[in-house]
C-alpha cells in the first residue's frame, strides 16, 4: 500500500493507494467504527462490485447503499435533495459518517451533500475510475452542474481518506480507463516529466496497461495534487495549474450537454488547445508543442470536435467560473514538467487552437 499525506492542518488525510484496499476498508477506518454510516454508490458499479463490497461492509456498516442514477447529467440540484432526503430518512446526524464509492460523478454530488447537509458532515471517498481516483477524489472540490456551466455551483469539503483500488479499473471500459489516463498525462505536463514520459512508453491506446505501472501512475499522479492543494487549498493561486486543459475542455463537455465527451477527452482536447496557444506564442516550441500532442493522441483516440460552433465554445469559455474581471484564465505549457497561467488568451487565439483540433482528427490513431 502507498500513502500520500495531504497536509492541511487538522483536515489532514491520507490518499490510501493499493490493490484489494476497498476489501479492507472496516480495518482501514477504524477511526469510523461506531459512527453512523451511509453507502452511496452508483447503480452501474454496485451492480458490478456490490456484491463483493457487501461482504466486506456487512461488519461495519448496513451495506444497502443508496444508489445514484449513472451520468454527468445526474451531478444537479434533484439528486442533490434526493441524497439530503435519504440522509434524513437513515438519521444521519452531525457526527455521522457518508462513503461514496464510484466515480467522479458519485464523489463530487455525495461529497456536495455531506458538505452542505447539517452544515457539513464527514466523508470518505473511494473512486472506482482511474480520472476520478487522479481528480475529482482529491482536492475536496465538490459541487454539480449548472445547465450553463460545468461544476458552477460547489463548495470545499475535504474527506476524511482517499482509498484507491486499482482492483477497480479491471472492470471499467478500455474507454473510461483512456478518459483518466489524459489527467494523469495532464500531471506529467505540470511537474513531472518522468511521469509524462511513462505515458508515452505505456502501450498505445493503453491496451494491456496493467498492474504496477497502473498503480504508479496513480500515485505519482496524486502526489502531484496532493502538493499542489497543500499549497492552495482553496484555489487562490496555485492550484489554478491543475486546470490545464480544462478551459476549452469545459467549454467542450458544456456545449455538448455532456453526452458527446468524457470529461477526459474533453480535457485531451484541451490540452492539445492550450499547447498550440502556447506554441503560437513562442512559450513552447515545435517539438514541445509535438511531444504533447503526440502523447495525447497515443493515449487514445476522441470524439470529433470539427462539428461543433467556435462561437458557442468562445462563449462557454467566457462563462469559466474561474474568471475574474471579464478575464479567463488559461494554463499553458512552456515546457513537459513547467506551465504558466495567462489571462490575455484572445477569442481569435483559441479559434485558431480549435482549427487545430479538428485538423488533428484525421491524425488520430483510431485506437479504440
Amino acid at each position: 500500500m502507498i500513502e500520500i499525506p495531504v497536509e492541511l492542518g487538522p483536515r489532514r488525510y491520507p490518499i490510501l493507494v493499493g490493490r484489494g484496499l476497498a476489501l479492507v476498508l472496516p480495518d482501514l477506518l477504524g477511526w469510523a467504527r461506531g459512527k453512523k454510516t451511509v453507502v452511496v454508490s452508483s447503480r452501474r458499479v454496485w451492480a458490478m462490485h456490490g456484491a463483493r463490497l457487501g461482504r466486506a461492509l456487512r461488519r461495519w456498516v448496513d451495506p444497502d447503499p443508496i444508489l445514484l442514477p449513472d451520468g454527468e447529467r445526474q451531478k444537479n440540484r434533484r439528486t442533490l435533495e434526493a441524497l439530503h432526503d435519504r440522509f434524513l430518512d437513515a438519521g444521519l446526524r452531525r457526527d455521522g459518517l457518508v462513503v461514496a464509492v464510484g466515480g467522479g460523478v458519485v464523489g463530487d454530488v455525495t461529497g456536495f451533500a455531506a458538505a452542505t447537509y447539517m452544515r457539513g458532515i464527514s466523508w470518505v471517498v473511494v473512486p472506482t475510475t482511474l480520472l476520478s481516483m487522479v481528480d475529482s477524489a482529491i482536492g475536496g472540490k465538490v459541487g454539480i452542474n449548472h445547465p450553463k456551466a460545468k461544476n458552477l455551483i460547489g463548495a470545499f469539503h475535504q474527506p476524511r481518506a482517499v482509498v484507491s483500488d486499482p482492483a477497480f479499473l479491471d472492470t471499467l471500459p478500455p474507454r473510461e480507463v483512456r478518459s483518466g489516463a489524459y489527467e494523469v498525462l495532464k500531471c506529467g505536463i505540470l511537474a513531472d516529466r518522468a511521469l509524462f514520459g511513462a505515458m508515452q512508453a505505456a502501450p498505445p491506446g493503453l491496451m494491456g496497461w496493467r498492474g504496477i505501472e497502473v498503480e504508479s501512475a496513480i500515485a505519482s499522479a496524486s502526489r502531484i495534487k496532493a502538493e499542489i492543494v497543500e499549497k492552495d487549498e482553496r484555489e487562490g493561486g496555485l492550484r489554478r495549474v491543475l486546470n490545464l486543459g480544462h478551459t476549452i475542455g469545459h467549454a467542450l463537455e458544456t456545449v455538448t450537454r455532456y453526452r458527446r465527451f468524457t470529461h477526459g477527452e474533453a480535457v485531451g482536447w484541451g490540452l492539445v488547445g492550450a499547447a498550440w496557444i502556447a506554441r503560437r506564442r513562442g512559450m513552447v516550441s515545435e517539438a514541445g508543442f509535438d511531444a504533447i500532442a503526440s502523447a495525447v493522441d497515443h493515449v487514445g483516440s476522441r470524439p470529433r470536435v470539427s462539428d461543433l460552433s467556435p462561437a458557442e465554445i468562445l462563449l462557454a469559455v467566457s462563462r469559466d467560473k474561474k474568471a475574474h474581471a471579464g478575464r479567463v484564465p488559461f494554463i499553458l505549457p512552456v515546457g513537459i514538467g513547467r506551465v504558466v497561467t495567462r489571462d490575455d488568451v484572445t477569442s481569435a487565439e483559441v479559434r485558431r487552437a480549435l482549427r487545430v483540433m479538428a485538423g488533428r482528427e484525421a491524425l488520430l490513431s483510431g485506437v479504440g
